[in-house]
């Protein structure tokens, strides 16, 4: 816990630091807008990353390591392996790749892991975020950071994915469908937004057809033994440990704490569809698809808790911080905003130290060792 918590003080200094400084000028959705510096913005994910890099024993870490030791260290070794496998083959070709040519230390590979993931990731934030330093702040207290450890090679799809999602806003759908089916042989999961690209509204938010996907999902609850199994079948990974856990469901708080931004938004309808720009009528109709998903999961067995949610969640982290400034009176939004801070430090709290009873963190390289 120790690593974990430092990050987050991490990103609390940066973040202050952020605030008094002067905000560089750039153009995001054909308006002039203020963001940080781009040297906060590397300080936060370098820090971030190197802890990242160099773990060994963390949730599913273990298996990652194996595997990539196991990897053949030639082209017609690698080929051979690929066949065996059923899914994921390419990302282990990807490592195979790696490992041949770049290096056969598992460090290295989790390095170039972490640093794409975060690349794509926080060049989204940066972009589309108003308030970068609570967008990284949530990144850390919505406790997403933990995909980085857990469920690699998923998040590695998703990052990938909100990386390119100005093909949505700029109507290549049929590009980022492409891209989407290719990333499906990294994690199969990833053919579910292929669907979601037929749902999905970027000129409206809660249309008829975002609402219809909703009732489908409460309907597809109360038909969960069926519909999740093929669900599940469908998303298989490689055997880890989904931090969420997948016994017992998804639990209720984490279904509120992802609402609250679609919640806020229902309750601003008007304002936020008059003046909303496509970024957030995007991030707000993915943020209702991640809501449906996680009301599913909390009232099943939780299949697809570690699967599909954070292809939607993840839009929360941009969402939320547009969402405390343009929905709330000048008066109101300080005391929001502090509420949003104090509510999520509350929630990393409880989800790393009660839910979860506290994240290991091993790394035999940096000889530090927290059980």
């Amino acid at each position: 816990m120790p690593i974990y918590w430092s990050m987050l003080l991490v990103t609390i200094v940066i973040g202050i630091l952020c605030y008094g400084t002067p905000l560089k000028k750039v153009i995001v959705d054909g308006r002039e807008t203020g963001r940080v510096r781009l040297g906060f913005v590397v300080a936060v994910v370098a820090y971030i990353v190197f802890f990242i890099g160099f773990r060994d024993r963390v949730l599913d870490s273990s298996a990652y390591v194996r595997s990539f030791n196991e990897l053949p260290s030639n082209f017609d070794e690698l080929f051979a392996y690929l066949t065996i496998l059923d899914n994921g083959k390419g990302f282990y070709f990807l490592a195979g790749i790696f490992k041949i040519f770049i290096s056969k230390n598992h460090y290295v590979w989790f390095f170039f892991l972490a640093i794409i993931s975060c690349f794509f990731l926080f060049k989204t934030l940066y972009k589309y975020s108003v308030d970068f330093p609570l967008s990284a702040y949530l990144f850390i207290t919505m406790t997403t950071f933990t995909w980085l450890l857990n469920g690699t090679r998923q998040f590695l799809v998703v990052c990938i994915l909100f990386g390119f999602m100005d093909w949505l806003i700029e109507g290549k759908k049929i590009c980022y469908m492409l891209l989407t089916l290719l990333l499906t042989t990294i994690h199969s999961s990833a053919i579910f937004m292929v669907i979601i690209v037929f749902f999905i509204s970027l000129n409206q938010i809660f249309t008829k057809k975002m609402f219809a996907f909703a009732i489908l999902t409460v309907v597809g609850t109360y038909y969960s033994e069926y519909v999740f199994e093929f669900l599940s079948e469908a998303s298989k990974t490689m055997n880890y440990t989904d931090t969420m856990g997948m016994d017992g469901g998804s639990n209720i708080i984490r279904l509120f704490v992802t609402a609250i931004p679609v919640l806020i938004t229902m309750l601003n309808y008007k304002n936020v569809e008059k003046i909303a720009p496509v970024s957030i009528k995007l991030a707000i109709n993915m943020s209702l698809v991640g809501t449906c998903f996680y009301f599913a999961a909390t009232f099943t067995n939780g299949i697809l808790v570690g699967r599909m949610p954070i292809y939607f969640t993840i839009y929360n982290l941009y969402l939320l911080p547009w969402v405390i400034r343009n929905c709330f009176t000048k008066d109101s939004r300080k005391i929001v905003w502090g509420l949003c801070v104090v509510s999520y430090l509350t929630y990393f709290y409880y989800q790393m130290c009660i839910a979860w009873g506290g994240l290991m963190y091993v790394s035999e390289f940096l000889k530090l060792e927290f059980l």
